[in-house]
């Protein structure tokens, strides 16, 4: 994803503070979405992000490499986290159906990816937020560190683990439905 490079103003001179921020809000609204599970939290995540970028505008300095995108998305992502700190109950996120396959492999597809998102939903916010900047996102392993504050490694180390954990949630329920169409109950 290309970010327009608008030119951020000196102290003193007028911003056009919603020209800035207009190209980012359907990905901060997703990125806050996708943290907290709730439309109204994710708004008012946003909602408070574009208050608090408004009034460090002047703090923002794109001479030390951070795109405009990535350090409002970087408010948005600390807002969101604070509201999942607040009041930890979600709700499902749900894609939608691709019109080119078949309803067979939709609902199929469907399923694992609401597999894969339940699993997601349980994972630590920490893991849960580089998940979602890296593969919803787009974001690279530099610029999620830069916006969640961490090392590169420590993005990467995350990751990996969110991976195994969505691998071996995946294979134990694979391993369960294998067991219950041979009519074996795993847990008697």
């Amino acid at each position: 994803m290309k970010e327009n490079h608008f030119p951020i103003p000196k102290e003193g001179e007028p911003v056009d503070f919603e020209t800035l921020v207009q190209p980012h809000l359907t990905s901060a609204f997703r990125v806050a979405y996708l943290i907290v599970h709730d439309y109204h939290l994710a708004q008012d995540a946003v909602q408070e992000a574009l208050w608090e970028a408004y009034q460090s505008l002047h703090r923002y300095d794109q001479r030390k490499g951070t795109s405009f995108r990535a350090w409002f998305i970087k408010i948005v992502t600390h807002r969101a986290l604070n509201m999942v700190r607040r009041k930890k109950k979600t709700e499902e996120y749900m894609d939608s159906i691709d019109p080119g396959q078949t309803p067979l492999e939709s609902i199929l597809q469907k399923e694992q990816e609401q597999q894969i998102w339940r699993v997601i939903q349980m994972m630590t916010p920490k893991h849960r937020s580089a998940v979602i900047l890296y593969y919803y996102e787009e974001f690279s392993i530099a610029e999620i560190a830069k916006i969640l504050g961490v090392f590169e490694g420590t993005v990467k180390s995350r990751l990996h683990k969110a991976r195994k954990l969505i691998a071996e949630k995946m294979q134990v329920k694979k391993e369960t439905q294998v067991f219950t169409e041979m009519g074996v109950n795993m847990y008697e």
